[in-house]
C-alpha cells in the first residue's frame, strides 16, 4: 500500500470514529466550556413536522444533550413537543426535566442556563432567529436553507465570528458515513483534479391550487407570529402549509434553495476552493402559473462556468434522467475529475472507478440520526465543526444566483463568491437577495 492510500484510509478511519462522535479533536472555545462534562443545553424553535422530527430523533436520544424549551406560533405543536420531552427523559433516564413551551422565541434567548438553540422555521424566520441568537451567545444549528438575505447572512457570519460560536448547518447529508468517504477521495486526488459537477434536486410536484380567499386565522395561531418579518398578508390555509411555505416568495425562493441545499452543499464540500471564485450563471427555468399563491421557480436549469474552468450544471430533477442514472436519488452530486467520476446522494454513492465505488458502498444510509449529536460533541469541543457557516453561505449564494437570473430576465449574472457581489449588474443583488424585515420582528 503507497503512502497515499494509508494517508486515504487513515482518514476514513478517523472520520468513522468522528461520526461516531468518539474521537477527540482540538477544544472549540464555548459557552458551556467551563462545564464540558455537563449536559448541553437546548432550545427548540419551530416544531412542525421538520422540528419536531429533527428533536426526536436528532437531540433526544443524545447522552450529552437536554431539551428544555420549545417554540412555535401554533399552541398544539410546542406544548405537544414539550410533554413529550418531559415524558421522554422521565421514562428513559428518570429524570424530572420540565420542558418549557413558548410563543416568543426571545424569551428563551433571553435564558442564561440554555446553551444552544435548534431552529427548524420556516426559511423566513432563519437568519433574523439566528442572529439575535448569536446576538445572546448561543450557538446554533440551523436548518437549511440558510435565509433570504445576503446582508443578513453577512450579519450573522459577522457575530458568530465575533462570539466564537459553534454553527452547524442542518445538511444532514454531511454526517453520513459513505459521503464522507467519497469527500475525502475527492479531496485526496483519487479522481484526480475536479473539471465538472452534476447538481439536481426535487422541484414542487403538487398542483399549484394555493386558494387566495381570504379566511380566518385558526385558534391555537398566532398568525402575525408566524409571519414574523415577512409582509404582512391575510391569512389562508394555502399560505401556513408545508407546501405553501416553501413556495411563496414572501417567504422562500422554491425548492431550487430548499432541496438545492442538500446536493449544493456537498459540491462545496468537494471543490469549496473551486467554488470560491467568481462564476458566470446562465440557464432558464420556469415559474408557478400566476393566479395562485405560489410564486417561486419550479423547474431550473442552470449552468455556471468559473474563471478558474470548473462547469457546473445545476438543475430540477425533470431535465437530470441521464445524472440519475448514475446516482439513483432524487437528489444528489456527481464530481467528475480528470481520472474518473464519483456520484453522491443521501442513499446511493457510485463511482467508474471499480476499487472507489465498493469502497464507497460498503455503508450506505438513507439517514443514520447522528447530525444532532454531532453538534453537541462539536460544542463541546470534541470534535472539529463541519458544517461551517461559510460554507452555508457559498452554498445558499448559488442557489440564489439561479433566483436572481431566472427572476430578473437577465441573459447572464456574474457572481463574485469572494467579494460576495453581482460584477456585471451592481447592486441588482440588494434588489433580489434582501427582504425588508417588518416590526417589531426585524433585527
Amino acid at each position: 500500500m503507497d503512502l497515499k492510500q494509508k494517508s486515504r484510509r487513515n482518514f476514513l478511519r478517523k472520520m468513522a470514529y468522528a461520526s461516531a462522535g468518539t474521537i477527540a479533536m482540538p477544544a472549540i472555545l464555548s459557552s458551556c466550556s467551563k462545564r464540558a462534562n455537563d449536559h448541553v443545553l437546548i432550545a427548540h424553535i419551530g416544531v412542525g413536522s421538520r422540528g419536531t422530527s429533527t428533536t426526536s430523533r436528532y437531540f433526544l436520544p443524545v447522552p450529552d444533550c437536554r431539551s428544555v424549551a420549545t417554540c412555535d406560533a401554533w399552541t398544539d405543536r410546542r406544548e405537544d413537543l414539550a410533554k413529550h420531552i418531559s415524558d421522554y427523559y422521565r421514562e428513559n433516564y428518570q429524570e424530572d426535566i420540565v420542558c418549557k413551551p413558548y410563543v416568543d422565541y426571545e424569551e428563551i434567548l433571553a435564558r442564561k442556563d440554555i446553551d444552544a438553540v435548534h431552529i427548524a422555521t420556516g426559511d423566513h424566520w432563519h437568519l433574523p432567529m439566528a442572529i439575535k441568537a448569536a446576538r445572546a451567545g448561543k450557538h446554533i444549528y440551523l436548518e437549511k436553507p440558510l435565509g433570504l438575505s445576503l446582508d443578513n447572512m453577512i450579519e450573522l457570519e459577522r457575530i458568530v465570528k465575533e462570539k466564537r460560536l459553534v454553527f452547524h448547518y442542518g445538511t444532514q447529508q454531511r454526517s453520513l458515513v459513505h459521503i464522507r468517504k467519497g469527500i475525502e477521495m475527492i479531496n485526496s486526488g483519487e479522481i484526480g483534479d475536479v473539471e465538472r459537477i452534476e447538481i439536481w434536486a426535487p422541484p414542487c410536484y403538487d398542483e399549484p391550487t394555493g386558494s387566495l380567499e381570504i379566511e380566518e386565522p385558526p385558534r391555537g395561531l398566532d398568525y402575525d407570529r408566524w409571519l414574523g418579518p415577512a409582509l404582512y398578508k391575510p391569512y389562508s390555509q394555502a399560505r401556513v402549509d408545508n407546501t405553501g411555505l416553501f413556495h411563496i416568495y414572501d417567504y422562500a425562493i422554491g425548492f431550487i434553495a430548499g432541496w438545492g441545499a442538500h446536493p449544493l452543499d456537498v459540491a462545496v464540500w468537494g471543490a469549496k476552493e473551486k467554488m470560491s471564485g467568481t462564476g458566470t450563471f446562465t440557464g432558464s427555468g420556469t415559474f408557478f402559473p400566476e393566479g395562485h399563491l405560489f410564486d417561486t421557480i419550479n423547474y431550473w436549469d442552470i449552468n455556471i462556468s468559473y474563471d478558474n474552468g470548473l462547469k457546473i450544471h445545476f438543475v430540477s430533477t425533470n431535465y437530470a434522467d441521464e445524472m440519475m442514472q448514475q446516482v439513483d436519488s432524487r437528489n444528489g452530486t456527481i464530481f467528475y475529475g480528470s481520472k474518473g467520476w464519483i456520484g453522491l446522494g443521501r442513499g446511493a454513492a457510485s463511482s467508474d472507478i471499480p476499487e472507489l465505488h465498493e469502497e464507497l458502498n460498503l455503508e450506505v444510509f438513507g439517514e443514520n440520526n447522528r447530525h444532532g449529536y454531532n453538534f453537541i460533541q462539536t460544542i463541546k469541543g470534541e470534535i472539529e465543526p463541519f458544517n461551517p457557516l461559510d460554507e452555508a453561505i457559498l452554498s445558499d449564494c448559488i442557489s440564489h444566483m439561479g433566483n436572481v437570473l431566472l427572476r430578473s430576465g437577465k441573459d447572464k449574472i456574474v457572481w463574485d463568491a469572494a467579494t460576495r457581489k453581482i460584477i456585471n449588474y451592481p447592486g441588482l443583488e440588494k434588489k433580489y437577495f434582501h427582504r425588508d424585515l417588518r416590526e417589531p420582528y426585524n433585527v
